[in-house]
């Protein structure tokens, strides 16, 4: 169980808003602190993966040109797509 204290401006707005949809308080603050979490959980996945790969950088010095890469991007949507670069 949690409770959560709130100024009376979003006291006001969570009350108007659970009349006009006709849904409960409680609804709406489990469905804004869901949305929120999984947010912040996508963000903290994405970081760990960015940082990966940085190490994986910073240990190989593996990557794929900018050339390479601007070739690839430059071909999509024409008959002669490229494939994806690889390192």
């Amino acid at each position: 169980m949690l409770g959560v204290r709130l100024d009376e401006q979003l006291e006001n707005r969570l009350n108007a808003l659970a009349e006009k949809t006709q849904r409960s308080k409680s609804f709406l603050a489990k469905e804004a602190l869901t949305r929120y979490i999984e947010e912040e959980e996508r963000k903290q996945r994405e970081n760990e993966l960015t940082m990966a790969r940085w190490q994986e950088y910073q240990e190989t010095g593996e990557a794929v040109s900018n050339d390479a890469m601007v070739g690839w991007l430059d071909s999509w949507g024409t008959d002669q797509e490229k494939p994806c670069p690889v390192k």
